[in-house]
């Protein structure tokens, strides 16, 4: 008979295990906690502000009168003095991607905002190249023509020469352009033999059918990111992916929209379910406590929409996860970027240097759709059908009036019903478009810091200056009755809901240029495109994006109120302590801890 000894053995530890994981002290709270002393800004119309907000255990019990409170509040209840620092509800990104950003954090730094000349640019990247061992991959991000003047794309021929050791990948700002070497093709098994993935997605080839090393688009990108995710390894993956995370609530907030998410892995969302869900299945927390999976602690809640060519990573039903995790639904691209001529627009891009030279525009090129709106009628149908929410990226004028048509035409067959579809980044939304958005329960999600960074870009040398004029008009979706959100695109932008809200507010570039004043919005519009226009978005304004009482204790402390700091001072108002269901998730420093 074989000895069945290790057989138990296993059978105990496992048990021991198991009786410790169900005992640990999850993050969920089980604090009381009164604040007081500071602007306390709720979103909500009826009551705009209170002097203090008592929550138990993670949600909200009551929000008003200080001294009518705190007679009613736990002995045990910690009192937070604010000490003039303001209260708002946790700001939700409305549109971020947590594992592009992942892919992208730690890469060496060429973007604009860091390199004011195409001869400073190149030198960092040299001098980066030397620091790596060979054979190891060198990435690069930030990539941008239109903030660094006279920046020319590299050669495959320029980037053998300088890194003839080492794989290298160059990523554009806007991650709709890709370079690399030779070393990276073949890490990633592309030549010159190798098949264009579509019209839209390629790879560039010279006259005599030699690779330049230019990619352009995610699926022709697919290739290299998998053998770049294969080199790195998935314990860096994992701590770069936990950074990540925390990086959101060091920003403020305490919810993320994870639009399109960029993997077709099923372990990948088992990771982001298991950093932010309410409660972590038992295999997950076993493998938490073999190290497989991180250890977990207070992080944004995350709601997923699934790109529309993974689409096995969705759930049996929308009836899944929890107000932490969630699957919501899936996202399209209906066309491109402004920067690389695939915004689908009703008249063409200028002809100027830059876009003809720089961006490799053609002449008279309106951009293009990347869907047929036959393709896209099937896609609707099939998964509203089964109850999923639809987010289409979109930003030229024609690309959202073509998707919009498919929308009516099917809606009209089937009826209008609350699944609160909504159309990504809208560069160029057009009145007439916005009226049917409304009718249609259709709603917007603004990329408004394409304004900011690349708003003069875009008037002198892109679109022009009628066009530009007409750029990201939050106010008239707001007069539309449109219930708008805005955002950064991490990692296209940096994901600072502040600067969002500076430039919805005042419409200026980097450079101060003013641009479509007539759709510049107050302080407390721009507020609720951060909080409770987002959380309605994604079906939880009734849990979170306001302070009040029964909804979760979501909240970020401001070193000053937005409502009384100049317009221009927005942007530099700092992030004290962003709190997550009660629990703080970030804070800056222990000194400026609130008390």
């Amino acid at each position: 008979m074989k000895n069945k000894t290790p057989i138990y053995l296993c059978v105990i530890i496992i048990m021991v295990l198991g009786y410790k994981i169900t005992m640990m002290d999850d993050w969920a709270s089980n604090q009381n906690l009164l604040f007081y002393n500071g602007p306390i800004i709720t979103m909500e119309a009826e009551t705009p502000s209170v002097e203090a907000v008592y929550v138990e255990n993670g949600i909200i019990h009551s929000a008003g009168n200080y001294n009518d409170i705190l007679q009613s509040i736990h002995p045990d209840t910690k009192i937070i003095n604010l000490d003039g620092k303001a209260l708002l509800p946790g700001f939700v990104d409305s549109h971020t991607h947590p594992v592009i950003s992942t892919f992208t954090h730690g890469m060496v730094d060429l973007s604009g905002f860091t390199h004011q000349t195409s001869k400073e640019l190149w030198a960092h990247f040299e001098k980066s190249v030397s620091e790596h061992e060979p054979g190891e991959w060198i990435l690069c991000g930030g990539f941008d023509q239109v903030l660094v003047p006279g920046l020319e794309p590299p050669h495959i021929s320029y980037l053998d020469s300088i890194a003839p050791q080492n794989p290298v990948l160059i990523a554009s700002q806007s991650l709709h352009s890709y370079w690399t070497n030779s070393l990276g093709f073949n890490a990633s098994g592309v030549d010159r033999e190798t098949p264009n993935p579509s019209n839209s997605s390629y790879y560039e080839r010279d006259e005599s059918g030699d690779l330049t090393g230019y990619i352009a688009e995610q699926k022709a990108f697919d290739p290299l990111k998998e053998a770049i995710i294969q080199a790195l390894g998935k314990s860096t993956l994992k701590e770069k992916s936990v950074a990540v995370m925390d990086g959101y609530a060091k920003n403020g907030y305490s919810t993320i929209t994870s639009m399109g998410v960029t993997t077709s892995d099923k372990n990948v969302i088992r990771l982001y379910r298991h950093l932010s869900t309410g409660k972590p299945t038992f295999a997950d927390q076993l493998l938490t406590a073999f190290r497989i999976l991180p250890k977990r602690k207070p992080t944004v809640r995350n709601f997923v929409f699934i790109r529309y060519d993974s689409s096995h990573l969705l759930p049996a039903s929308v009836d899944n996860g929890d107000d932490f995790f969630k699957i919501l639904g899936i996202k399209f691209w209906y066309d491109g970027s402004p920067y690389t001529g695939s915004m689908y627009m009703e008249s063409p891009y200028l002809n100027t240097d830059l876009t003809r030279n720089k961006l490799h525009i053609p002449n008279n090129h309106s951009g293009v759709s990347l869907l047929t709106q036959e393709e896209l009628e099937s896609f609707i149908t099939k998964y509203q059908d089964h109850g999923w929410q639809i987010a289409i990226h979109s930003q030229g004028d024609i690309a959202i009036r073509e998707i919009l048509e498919s929308f009516d035409k099917i809606i009209n067959d089937k009826g209008i019903a609350d699944y609160r579809h909504r159309l990504e980044h809208c560069l160029l939304l057009q009145e007439e478009s916005m009226k049917l958005m409304a009718g249609l329960n259709i709603h917007p999600s603004f990329h408004i810091n394409h304004l900011y960074y690349y708003g003069k870009a875009l008037k002198e040398n892109i679109i022009g200056k009628e066009r530009a004029r007409q750029l990201l008009p939050i106010k008239d979706a707001d007069q539309n009755s449109l219930i708008y959100s805005i955002h950064a695109d991490q990692p296209m932008f940096p994901g600072e809901p502040l600067s969002l809200l500076q430039t919805a507010v005042n419409r200026r570039t980097e450079g101060g240029d003013l641009i479509g004043s007539n759709n510049a919005i107050s302080v407390m519009m721009g507020l609720k495109a951060l909080t409770i226009n987002a959380a309605w978005q994604i079906k939880m304004e009734k849990k979170i994006g306001s302070i009040k009482k029964g909804k979760y204790a979501d909240f970020v402390v401001l070193d000053q109120s937005p409502l009384t700091v100049p317009i221009s001072e927005i942007r530099n108002i700092k992030v004290i302590q962003t709190i997550i269901n009660g629990k703080t998730a970030y804070i800056r420093h222990p000194s400026s801890q609130i008390r």
